[in-house]
C-alpha cells in the first residue's frame, strides 16, 4: 500500500492557496517579476543569507554580496564556506529534479561540501532535535530513512494535492524523517523552493526563506505542534502564510524602493560626506524615508558609516 503523510486540509489552508493563487497574478503582472539580473541576484543574495543565519550563520547580507562577487570576506572559515556552497546549490536549481532522490543527494553534497564527514548520503545513525538539552524531536531510525524518503518521493510524483499544499507538506515530512547527519533545514528549504518554481518560475528566485528567519520561532513552533498533532495541517498553514507574505512583500516594494536604494549609494559614491537631509533633497522625499534608506542600506552591508555622524563620511560597499 502506498505511503499518504498525515493531513487534513482546513478551509484556512484552502483560503491561503486560493490567495496566494491571485498574488502570483499580481506578482507577475508586477516589474518584480521581470528577468532583471540585478533583482534577482539581490533577491539570491537574501535567499542565501536567511536560510543560513537560521542554522546560526553569522555573516550579513553584504557578506553574502562580496562572497559572491569574489571578494576576500573576514569571518569564521564555516560560515564563509556554507555561504560558498550554498551559491553553488542555489545555481544548480535548474538542473534538479524535484522528484528525483539521486538529485536530492545532489542537493545534500553541494550544500554541505567540506562541513559534514556523510556528504550526498543518507545518515548512518540516529539523530535528535534537541532545545538545550531537551530532546524535542527524534528522527526516523537510520535503517528506516532510505525506505521512507522513496515512499515520500513516490507520493509527492503521484498526489493531487496543489503545489503549494504538497510542497509544504513534503518540507514538513522532510524534517519529520531528519534524512541527513546535518542539512536537513537548509536543504529542505532549498527543495521547497525547488517544488514551487516547477509550479511557477518566479518562486526560484522569491526569498521565502527571508520571511522563514522573520518568523523562526513561529516555524519551529508549527513544526512541533505538527509533531505532537501527529498531522501536517499546522506547518502547512504557516508556510502557506509564509508564501502569501512574501509575495506580497515583494509586490509592493516595488522598483521605487529599489531605485532609491541605487540612488542613495549613487549620492554618496560622489560625495561621501554627504547628510541624510541632503540624500532627502536629491531623493523627493521626506528625511525620514530618506533615514530609512540608509538604514536599510547599513542592515544589508551596502552602506557603512566609518567615524562620528558630525565628521565621518560613508563607505559604500
Amino acid at each position: 500500500m502506498s505511503y499518504e503523510p498525515p493531513f487534513k486540509k482546513t478551509s484556512r489552508i484552502d483560503d491561503l492557496v486560493f490567495e496566494i493563487i491571485e498574488l502570483v497574478g499580481e506578482f507577475n503582472a508586477s516589474s518584480v517579476s521581470d528577468p532583471k539580473p540585478w533583482l534577482h541576484r539581490r533577491m539570491r543574495i537574501k535567499t542565501i543569507h536567511s536560510s543560513l543565519a537560521i542554522e546560526g550563520n553569522k555573516l550579513a547580507e553584504g557578506d553574502v554580496q562580496g562572497i559572491i562577487d569574489g571578494q576576500r570576506v573576514l569571518g569564521n572559515k564555516k560560515d564563509i564556506l556554507e555561504v560558498q556552497n550554498a551559491i553553488v546549490a542555489y545555481g544548480a536549481l535548474d538542473e534538479l529534479d524535484p522528484y528525483s532522490i539521486e538529485d536530492l543527494l545532489r542537493a545534500h553534497s553541494l550544500l554541505m561540501d567540506g562541513l559534514v564527514k556523510e556528504v550526498g548520503t543518507f545518515r548512518s545513525g540516529n539523530v535528535g532535535v534537541y532545545d538545550g538539552e531537551v530532546l524535542i524531536h527524534a528522527g526516523t531510525p537510520a535503517n528506516y530513512v532510505p525506505e521512507v524518503v522513496a515512499a515520500l518521493f513516490s507520493w509527492l510524483s503521484k498526489t493531487g494535492y496543489h503545489p503549494l499544499i504538497s510542497s509544504s507538506i513534503f518540507h514538513y515530512e522532510f524534517e519529520f524523517i531528519h534524512p541527513f547527519a546535518d542539512g536537513n533545514g537548509r536543504c529542505g528549504r532549498l527543495w521547497h523552493t525547488l517544488l514551487l518554481s516547477h509550479w511557477r518560475d518566479a518562486f526560484a528566485w522569491l526569498p521565502i526563506e527571508s520571511t522563514i528567519l522573520a518568523r523562526q520561532k513561529e516555524y519551529y513552533d508549527a513544526l512541533a505542534l505538527s509533531n505532537s498533532q501527529g498531522s501536517s495541517e499546522s506547518f502547512v498553514e504557516l508556510m502557506l502564510e509564509i508564501v502569501r507574505d512574501s509575495l506580497k512583500y515583494w509586490i509592493h516594494s516595488d522598483d521605487k524602493r529599489t531605485q532609491r536604494e541605487q540612488d542613495a549609494l549613487s549620492l554618496f559614491k560622489d560625495d561621501p560626506k554627504a547628510t541624510v537631509d541632503e540624500l532627502a533633497m536629491f531623493l523627493g522625499v521626506s528625511p525620514r524615508t530618506a533615514a530609512r534608506v540608509v538604514k536599510d542600506l547599513q542592515d544589508a552591508g551596502h552602506l557603512k558609516r566609518v567615524g562620528s555622524n558630525k565628521c565621518g563620511y560613508w563607505e559604500c560597499r
